[in-house]
């Protein structure tokens, strides 16, 4: 290619100098300078061919690759932005589900221990009724006993009138307590007949 080349320089050369100078014109047709204008082109061509353009070309597949990687990566990247949100409203939901569990024991509790109040309080209500009951039949039981004795007191001094004479003997005081459970029996006797 270059031999062929060679042999058209002379001939390019011989066309290029006009033999005559004349004025050209705007609008004339300059032959030497066509053929010369092509030649330019065609070396310029074939060095850019054989030098730059390997390199354009690889630049340009370089910056294809590296902009299909930065999709790759762009969508791997969003894959695992979309799985990591996936993650994260699966753990939202079961934190969800743990609070709703929480708070659905810490309700039975408190109901649980709302129960075992109200059952200690109505155990200790009863306990005190009974001790007050318990003390009540007590402090009734020891006025009965009161009553008696001054009841017996009364009697014998009332019979130690009539008699005129003491009875503080154990036998007249025993004498009377006798006569006195007689009575309570004959009146709890008729009471429970009359019922």
């Amino acid at each position: 290619m270059i031999a062929k080349l060679l042999r058209i320089v002379p001939v390019l050369l011989l066309t290029a100098t006009p033999l005559y100078a004349e004025e050209a014109g705007p609008l004339d047709v300059n032959v030497g300078l066509m053929i010369w204008t092509f030649i330019i082109f065609v070396v310029v061509l074939i060095v850019l061919g054989k030098y730059a353009w390997p390199h354009i070309i690889g630049a340009v597949e370089a910056r294809e690759q590296q902009i299909r990687d930065l999709i790759a990566g762009a969508e791997r990247d969003r894959a695992e932005a979309a799985a990591h949100a996936d993650e994260q409203r699966r753990v939202l939901e079961e934190t969800r589900v743990r609070v709703q569990d929480a708070l659905g024991e810490a309700r039975t509790t408190g109901e649980r221990i709302r129960e075992e109040m109200v059952t200690a309080a109505r155990r200790e209500h009863e306990e005190l009724m009974q001790r007050a009951r318990r003390d009540i039949e007590a402090e009734r039981q020891s006025a009965l006993e009161s009553v008696r004795r001054e009841a017996v007191d009364i009697a014998l001094a009332a019979a130690e009138k009539l008699v005129q004479r003491s009875l503080t003997g154990d036998d007249d005081r025993r004498m009377v307590l006798d006569y006195l459970a007689r009575v309570e029996l004959d009146r709890t006797a008729g009471s429970g007949a009359g019922a």
